[in-house]
């Protein structure tokens, strides 16, 4: 796989907890380490993982997931005033969480492919590329 990714809250979500897409985010992965792949996720949706493994699972848990997924071949992005606008855009044009707009916004300004099981995201049409993850 090559190209450049967005990775999703529950992307990550389904990798850590091996769900379904696991394989597919694993592939990214690998691609990222050979440098094959660019994978982007905003420090929002990593914030959204966190809480979900707290809420979930431990607040330990969520720590420790959080410690490894830094070690991963992941950009972590923060939130800039353009990427913040934009997701208000997408938010108040398609009705969808704020912090999913947040990675529709990540994924548009790197011109990315988003990583996703979520099908709320099918309400922005074709603005960018998925990979549609295998839903739970």
């Amino acid at each position: 796989m090559t190209g450049s990714y967005v990775l999703d809250a529950n992307a990550l979500i389904d990798f850590v907890e091996a769900g379904p897409g696991t394989r597919k985010v694993d592939q990214l992965l690998h691609a990222a380490a050979l440098e094959q792949a660019a994978i982007f996720v905003s420090v929002m949706n990593l914030g959204e993982v966190f809480y979900w493994l707290w809420i979930k699972r431990s607040e330990e848990r969520a720590r420790q997931t959080l410690d490894g997924l830094s070690r991963l071949p992941i950009q972590i992005v923060p939130v800039d005033l353009p990427q913040a606008v934009k997701a208000a855009e997408l938010k108040a044009l398609h009705k969808l969480p704020y912090v999913d707009c947040i990675a529709a916004a990540l994924a548009l300004q790197h011109r990315a492919t988003l990583v996703t099981a979520d099908r709320d995201f099918e309400k922005l049409g074709r603005h960018f590329p998925v990979l549609w993850l295998s839903r739970r």
